[in-house]
């Protein structure tokens, strides 16, 4: 009998993992000749007693095996697939997600492809027969991140690049380029890039329909900023790749997210900043430092804001959020005088002069408040990052 392993990554998926794993093994009813074998691979982070139940589960049934794995999608897929092909000699890997998105029946549709003579079998929802139940706002994003990834990376006519239901061939799997990977990054990126190094590889594939549905239990772990930056940064490292230029751009721009964030609330912080300090110099007639000084903390409040919401947001200090804007106040209390005192340089310098752009005149003031961003940023961003947001451990 031919064996086919299916992997199920799990992060706290205890609400459905049984359901997952019976829907799963329901599918050899469809599949004469094939025997199933599941591995669930449990991220370490686990908390929920997901681990407990997968292992009452293999006390009733010997095809289940655990594998406990470092955090990260792309971690819990290789390392299944590697366990699968060092223990279980499967004829076909295969691939669900563990939270009840999928229907399982797809599987079925998935090893048969793999019969017909193909390596890679992708489970889409954009394919005849194929169904997207998710809302209409996750729908628009998927479909965008699946655009985005086909036009920049290619290739055009693969239409779901953004979920795990997949099946291939050992053989490929041996192929795939997993230096390349960005497997062990703790992203959603795994399933565009998989896809990717495969077809690099020289897969033969197929899309098969799936219906994909709203979670049964639990919450989603995917969040719109972290993969929409991850979908880009990616496609521009496989792009540059093409080309030739080997550079590790997606490596460099995930360990410098926070630094991009930063620099996003720095640039609508700088908005801010600069329509006051426009307002204070032309209606209340102030002279460019000093409104340089009050313009800054209307951006100072912006900022903290924001920062500790959205950048800084998974940091764990143990500091309460007024010692925090405190601390951050003070920080861009020194950011403040930097800023008043390139200005006052600036000034003192080259006066109240105008400078002939394109046809239309435009004052010194706006060049001295945009000198003081690189040197402003440079402090805050590294001071806050290790002293007002700094991580520390429980």
């Amino acid at each position: 009998m031919k064996k086919v392993t299916v992997v199920l990554p799990t992060y706290n998926e205890k609400a459905n993992i049984v359901n997952t794993v019976r829907k799963v093994f329901e599918q050899e009813k469809a599949l004469p000749g094939w025997e199933i074998k599941i591995i669930v691979a449990d991220d370490i982070r686990s908390t929920d007693g997901t681990e407990t139940v997968v292992r009452e589960l293999m006390k009733k049934n010997e095809k289940i095996h655990l594998i406990k794995v470092d955090p990260g999608l792309g971690v819990g897929l290789i390392k299944g697939h590697q366990y699968a092909l060092e223990n279980l000699h499967p004829d076909i890997l295969a691939q669900l997600d563990a939270d009840g998105q999928v229907v399982p029946d797809v599987l079925v549709r998935l090893v048969k492809t793999i019969e017909e003579g193909y390596s890679l079998a992708i489970g889409s929802r954009f394919v005849s027969g194929g169904q997207n139940q998710l809302s209409f706002a996750r729908r628009v994003f998927t479909y965008g991140a699946s655009s985005f990834c086909r036009f920049l990376i290619g290739p055009w006519d693969i239409k779901e690049v953004t979920n795990s239901a997949r099946a291939f061939t050992p053989e490929l799997f041996k192929k795939i380029n997993l230096a390349r990977l960005p497997w062990k990054e703790t992203t959603f990126i795994i399933q565009p890039a998989f896809l990717h190094e495969a077809v690099l590889a020289g897969a033969k594939y197929k899309e098969v329909p799936l219906i994909f549905k709203n979670r049964l239990e639990g919450y989603s772990k995917n969040k719109v900023f972290n993969y929409t930056y991850d979908v880009v940064t990616y496609g521009i490292d496989a792009l540059l790749n093409k080309l030739g230029v080997k550079v590790r751009f997606f490596y460099i721009t995930r360990r410098a997210k926070t630094l991009v964030k930063f620099g996003l609330v720095g640039f609508v912080g700088t908005m801010v900043d600069f329509f006051f300090y426009k307002i204070l110099i032309n209606i209340l007639a102030l002279n460019p430092a000093t409104a340089k000084g009050f313009s800054t903390e209307m951006a100072i409040i912006n900022n903290f804001i924001l920062n500790n919401y959205w950048t800084f947001r998974y940091r764990k200090t143990k500091t309460n959020i007024w010692q925090k804007f405190g601390i951050f106040n003070v920080v861009s209390l020194g950011g403040l005088i930097i800023a008043v005192l390139i200005v006052k340089f600036l000034h003192m310098t080259y006066g109240d002069g105008f400078i002939n752009l394109f046809g239309r005149p435009v004052a010194y003031n706006n060049f001295y408040f945009f000198a003081t961003i690189p040197p402003v940023m440079l402090w805050n961003f590294t001071i806050n990052h290790f002293i007002t947001w700094r991580r520390e451990e429980n």
